[in-house]
């Protein structure tokens, strides 16, 4: 009984070694078999980044491509939407929302965080009635010294808008 039992061991140990010696690949170059390799050969991720971002540098087919600066965009941007009481309207209420904290009412740079904060230009004075709708466009979307970018916030047609509305308001202002 006990040379049965030392049998059935010493198989035991035989067919484990040979398992054991199958499993290892004598080529250190040759590519085991895995059944689920995304999970142990995962790409090497970047902190801060998100794995399905896409590649730096790249475009999407649908970005909209603007001028790199203002007096470019000035030049080339032309306003889609027609002037009229509609689009100054909208504008207006865009701007109520958006520009009044910094710009004031008027557009004269009297707004209420004026105080705390630095004063932005006057849109309604000086030489910024001359400047066209790219222009504003092109601020309003990246932004300037002590201006935020908001582009992430306000769409297009709604910027073409508020600029409608900067043009009546140095208008009411002459």
């Amino acid at each position: 009984m006990a040379s049965r039992i030392f049998m059935k061991l010493a198989g035991l140990g035989i067919a484990t070694s040979l398992i054991a010696g199958l499993a290892c690949t004598k080529n250190p170059d040759q590519t085991k078999m895995q059944y689920v390799p995304d999970m142990a050969d995962s790409a090497a991720l970047k902190s801060q980044r998100d794995f399905l971002q896409p590649p730096e540098g790249s475009v999407t087919r649908t970005a909209i491509l603007y001028p790199s600066t203002i007096e470019e965009a000035e030049k080339t941007l032309q306003n889609p939407i027609p002037p009229s009481a509609e689009a100054t309207a909208a504008g207006k209420k865009l701007w109520n929302k958006f520009c009044i904290p910094c710009h004031g009412v008027a557009g004269d740079s009297n707004g209420s965080i004026t105080d705390v904060y630095p004063k932005p230009p006057n849109l309604v004075a000086k030489d910024y009635p001359a400047h066209k709708d790219g222009f504003y466009f092109h601020k309003m979307t990246f932004g300037g010294a002590i201006m935020p970018s908001y582009g992430h916030a306000i769409s297009p047609q709604e910027r073409w808008q508020i600029a409608h509305y900067i043009h009546e308001l140095q208008r009411v202002a002459k």
